[in-house]
């Protein structure tokens, strides 16, 4: 984690295909739970996890990637305040304080 906190932004682009709608958002609320702002193609659960405008931003295509990423450059209070969003989204949904929880729900039925 300590490497993922010396980035700038969380990105996770994804072509728009079977298999990668099927993959997990593991690396989006890694990059969140550090406090990035993120910029993420809204493929598969990408687009549950970012909320965009509020805790990153969805890029549809390379000129909405570059708008996003342009944004977060020239605005550090942007990606300070989409940060500390993500984080929050991440403590409130992601936490292992709350999946650990759901778990031992489903677990004893």
């Amino acid at each position: 984690m300590d490497e993922i906190r010396g980035f700038d932004v969380g990105i996770m682009p994804l072509p728009d295909e079977p298999w990668a709608r099927g993959k997990c958002g593991f690396k989006l609320i890694q990059y969140m739970a550090c406090g990035l702002p993120v910029v993420a193609s809204p493929v598969g659960v990408n687009a549950e996890i970012v909320e965009d405008g509020a805790n990153g931003f969805l890029a549809r295509d390379a000129g909405e990637w570059v708008v996003a990423l342009v944004r977060l450059k020239g605005d550090a209070g942007l990606g300070g305040r989409l940060g500390k969003a993500g984080r929050k989204k991440v403590e409130a949904r992601y936490c292992v304080q709350v999946t650990g929880a759901q778990v031992v729900a489903v677990v004893r039925g």
